[in-house]
């Protein structure tokens, strides 16, 4: 769902209990500053930030949104983790042949 800036500005005066659906991410109200998007904790600035990277036509925009609610809610550093993992895996793998 399309949500523009003005509306989440509106969803958040409203002090909704609601979650809001932005381009697939949930955005949900916690406290007077904070909004969870997927489990991470953003402040309010950096929400709208964010609806307005999300909406943009500009992927890279897009993409740049993903990134920091993955950063946020802790996927990227599991998905960094993990790829060092199988990193490390293959360098022992070619060094013992």
């Amino acid at each position: 769902m399309t949500v523009s800036e003005e509306q989440f500005q509106q969803w958040v005066s409203r002090r909704s209990n609601l979650p809001l659906g932005v381009k697939g991410h949930t955005f949900v109200l916690k406290g007077d500053n904070v909004v969870v998007v997927d489990g991470g904790k953003f402040v309010y600035e950096d929400a709208v930030r964010l609806v307005r990277l999300l909406n943009s036509r500009n992927p890279f925009d897009q993409i740049s949104a993903s990134f920091m609610i993955a950063e946020r809610n802790g996927a990227l550093r599991f998905i960094v983790l993990a790829l060092a993992a199988i990193i490390l895996i293959v360098a022992i793998v070619l060094a013992v042949r």
